[in-house]
């Protein structure tokens, strides 16, 4: 009678044990989902009122806004280009980020001389370079003559080069730079994304089945046995599990799996 009674306060304390676990599990994801909605609302008031920012000359900065569902982008890329959005969707891809910018060239003041046809003296040779002599991005050769006003010559480009450099800060936002010559001109920028999580196509679900087993060494004079079981895992932090044993237990179990971020260096 004693181990009946005895048997019965282990059964119901363990219960009651389980019982708080599963209500300190659901508190603790309860309280870090709210925590994860006031941060995000943050980066999300951050975002929205970041304006584009001159570092250097040449080199902008705008932060990223990842709060886009690709139906988000998909909309805007067939307003901005309906003939890309036409590929992308024929080639059924996914589209990640897609990044808008207005770009212009910074007004200079060129002066020099010009000069005069040996044979015909009506006639005056130009060259105009930007922004200087030495690796003008723009150059125009040709000549003016003084008699009709007519003018003739030949436009030439050299190189671009751009850089975009996509980092991520402390507090975890995103931030893009554009990087060019000293004399380009960035007047609008932005940059819209996925959310991280969403760059990834083998996200897991939710619902997870696991199974496993395994030996136990009795400490007693009991005997040993095996294990099996299997069970249910819940967003990778609530696990149910089943279990049985060969000397005819069977067992419920519940874990919560506490999980840590990384920190950032």
């Amino acid at each position: 009678m004693f181990n009946m009674k005895n048997l019965n306060f282990n059964t119901i304390l363990l219960i009651v044990l389980i019982i708080i676990i599963v209500f300190l599990g659901w508190k603790l994801d309860y309280l870090k989902s709210k925590n994860d909605d006031a941060l995000d609302a943050l980066k999300k008031s951050i975002i929205m009122n970041d304006s584009l920012t001159k570092e250097a000359d040449g080199r902008y900065a705008k932060l990223v806004n990842y709060y886009n569902t690709e139906k988000d982008l998909k909309n805007e890329l067939k307003k901005s280009n309906e003939d890309l959005y036409k590929v992308i969707k024929k080639e059924d891809e996914k589209i990640l980020s897609l990044t808008s910018a207005v770009i212009t060239l910074q007004g200079i003041v060129n002066e020099g001389f010009v000069n005069l046809d040996s044979i015909d003296t009506n006639k005056v040779h130009l060259v105009i370079k930007y922004p200087d002599d030495k690796k003008p991005f723009i150059k125009w050769d040709g000549s003016i003559d003084k008699l009709s006003n007519y003018y003739k010559g030949e436009w030439s480009f050299g190189e671009l080069p751009l850089q975009i450099v996509l980092t991520e800060e402390k507090r975890g936002l995103w931030k893009s730079r554009l990087v060019g010559p000293e004399w380009l001109k960035v007047d609008s920028m932005s940059i819209n994304s996925l959310p991280p999580q969403d760059y990834d196509n083998n996200t897991l679900k939710k619902l997870q089945f696991f199974v496993g087993g395994g030996y136990i060494k009795s400490l007693s004079e009991g005997p040993n046995g095996v294990i099996i079981g299997g069970g249910l895992s819940y967003n990778g932090k609530h696990n149910l599990l089943l279990q049985a044993t060969t000397n005819k237990e069977l067992g419920l179990s519940y874990y919560y799996n506490f999980q840590t971020k990384k920190k950032k260096k």
